[in-house]
């Protein structure tokens, strides 16, 4: 909307086409890849472009603040270009329903949380070279959005893909769902809780509390635990009450990772992963790393001894 003090740039006339041009997007969905609170997210296809997609649509009967939250990821997301994250490519809204919808890559493969239990399923953990692997993409994608000015607020394993490139066969990890990011370049305070509190940082569990990229920091650490010894670090508060949760995170700190890991890890790594946990999430943010690629030096530092 164009106020008193704002002049619209004139728009380009394209022979042929005029002024404007009406967006149609027709996919052809083949079938439901998932499903969580707010929406679907569906294998489909771009017969105009010949690609396949995943197309995300939001449920009906969603709250306005939850739409919000929907076109947020898209439109953050959009803004990125960096192998480490997931593409968004277009939104829209159907024109008969008024359903709202966005696009991205199709990415075959599975999240960090589904990949985690099922190794605990099977009574594993998984390989230190694939917690580096996956680690030294997800930190450095992470460094990249902050240096976008964006700070995501709600990194944990569900929002970590693992993928496989299909023109060089590499494990590929890519940084999903920027729902909750937050603009440093507009307000940083909040009066929303945003983020998992599992993962969440002791400065995230205060309204109107002040975050900056350390929160980030923070939940890559609680991610780290999770995947190197297969629990959640405050595990025996899963099912207590949310207020005991965020307390937690202000207050306490969970088990040393070493004193879950296997015991053919050697000493030297286990003790420097306690040290890398501990740093990152430490209570106080001037404690913590200072910047995600600093944090991802001394982890694959210290992943490389083992």
């Amino acid at each position: 909307m164009l106020d008193g003090h704002t002049r619209a740039r004139p728009l380009v006339e394209v022979p042929g086409l005029g002024s404007e041009v009406a967006h149609v997007k027709r996919y052809e969905v083949h079938r439901l890849l998932g499903e969580g609170g707010m929406g679907r997210v569906y294998q489909a296809h771009d017969p105009v472009l010949l690609r396949d997609v995943a197309l995300k649509v939001v449920k009906p009967n969603i709250p306005e603040s939850e739409r919000r939250r929907f076109r947020r990821e898209a439109i953050v997301g959009a803004r990125f270009s960096y192998p480490s994250i997931v593409r968004i490519f277009d939104l829209g809204v159907c024109q008969r329903s008024e359903v709202e919808w966005f696009t991205m890559e199709y990415l075959p493969g599975t999240d960090m949380a589904k990949i985690v239990d099922r190794a605990e399923a099977r009574g594993a953990h998984l390989p230190l070279s694939a917690v580096a692997d996956v680690f030294r993409q997800v930190l450095a994608a992470l460094h990249y959005c902050h240096e976008c000015r964006i700070v995501h607020r709600d990194v944990k394993p569900a929002n970590i893909f693992v993928t496989r490139d299909p023109n060089t066969r590499f494990m590929t990890s890519k940084l999903l769902d920027f729902g909750v990011a937050l603009d440093l370049d507009g307000p940083t305070k909040t009066e929303l809780l945003c983020g998992d509190p599992n993962y969440m940082a002791p400065e995230q569990t205060r309204f109107g509390a002040t975050v900056d990229p350390r929160a980030d920091i923070y939940a890559a650490g609680m991610t780290l635990y999770e995947v190197v010894t297969g629990r959640l670090p405050f595990e025996e508060l899963v099912d207590a009450p949310l207020d005991q949760l965020l307390l937690a995170q202000r207050e306490s700190m969970p088990l040393p990772p070493s004193l879950l890991l296997p015991e053919d890890v050697p000493e030297v790594v286990a003790k420097g992963l306690d040290r890398v946990f501990e740093r990152a999430c430490a209570k106080d943010p001037e404690l913590r790393f200072q910047s995600a690629i600093e944090m991802q030096e001394v982890l694959l530092a210290v992943l490389s001894l083992a």
